[in-house]
């Protein structure tokens, strides 16, 4: 008698004798043992305290991950920073991973990881968008959920210039537009940071950031544009009206100190025709926007503000 002829629960009995490897092996071998030992396999790998699953949905594997989690595996696995697979699904940008894990309504869509973020926060800065809509039609996430550095997924999203998240974001109606983080930074002062100026529109567009927010370092979106000498990014805010050309950090410094000693020419020009600079403005070491162009050879600069 060979071992096909015995009958089914002879097999699995003897399956249960063998490794996982073993019984993987088997399932290999034709299509009777395939379609009974490979629902076992994946019955007792569900067990193990990295099933199947885990490895599904790094890798992306859809079918895998559902034959796992219709064998009954485990859903609240956590990696060494806390993330589980619903964030690591979100930042491999596995969709259809994302998808089944929420529809098994047995995943924490809102779980904070060991820095406090949450799947959507990991999705918006990464400006995966498709997961962000998942997330947000469960109606389970805190859309303005702060991490242990008093970020939100707004803040997140505003950082690394992902406009359309920004937008699903702002269409939810439940973000603060002006929330700060512990260094007093807002989401436009993030966007301001990095001269995303696609997203300091829309924020600006919104009618309600303040765009002369002072973060815990004194400094404006204003005096962060004019060091990185976006040009277009310093117009959107002095079109405003409403931001304080001047304004004084914690050191004294203003946003045209600032551009004056990153060689930013053009910032400057902008900021001298608003006539409502003090070129002689001294800070806390009595340096001059003149003297920091000075210091570091900006040539041209020293010039505009000698004839200024």
């Amino acid at each position: 008698m060979s071992l096909l002829d015995l009958p089914s629960e002879l097999l699995l009995a003897v399956a249960s004798l063998e490794t996982e490897r073993d019984i993987n092996s088997l399932c290999q071998t034709n299509r009777r043992l395939y379609f009974l030992l490979n629902p076992y396999l994946y019955r007792i790998n569900s067990c193990t305290s990295r099933p199947a699953l885990v490895w599904a949905t790094l890798h992306g594997n859809e079918n895998t991950a559902r034959m796992s989690i219709q064998a009954g595996a485990e859903t609240g696995w956590t990696d060494s920073g806390g993330r589980g697979l619903l964030c690591r699904a979100a930042l491999s940008r596995h969709e259809a991973i994302v998808r089944l894990l929420l529809d098994t309504g047995k995943v924490n869509a809102d779980l904070k990881d060991s820095e406090g973020r949450t799947p959507l926060s990991w999705a918006a800065s990464s400006g995966y968008k498709a997961a962000v809509q998942l997330l947000l039609r469960t109606g389970n996430v805190h859309v303005d959920s702060k991490d242990y550095e008093g970020r939100t997924p707004l803040s997140q999203a505003a950082e690394h210039g992902r406009t359309e998240v920004m937008r699903l974001l702002l269409d939810t109606r439940k973000v603060e537009l002006d929330s700060k983080d512990v260094d007093g930074l807002t989401p436009l002062s993030w966007a301001a940071e990095s001269s995303h100026e696609a997203v300091m529109k829309l924020l600006i567009e919104t009618g309600k950031v303040n765009v002369d927010s002072k973060d815990s370092e004194g400094l404006t979106p204003l005096s962060r544009v004019a060091s990185n000498g976006s040009k277009a990014a310093v117009q959107l805010l002095l079109r405003t009206g409403k931001v304080d050309v001047d304004s004084k950090d914690n050191t004294g410094r203003t946003p045209l100190s600032w551009a004056a000693q990153f060689g930013c020419e053009e910032v400057v020009k902008l900021l001298l025709q608003t006539s409502e600079v003090d070129v002689g403005s001294e800070d806390n070491e009595g340096r001059t926007p003149l003297s920091r162009a000075a210091e570091y050879s900006r040539l041209e600069i020293v010039r505009l503000l000698l004839e200024f």
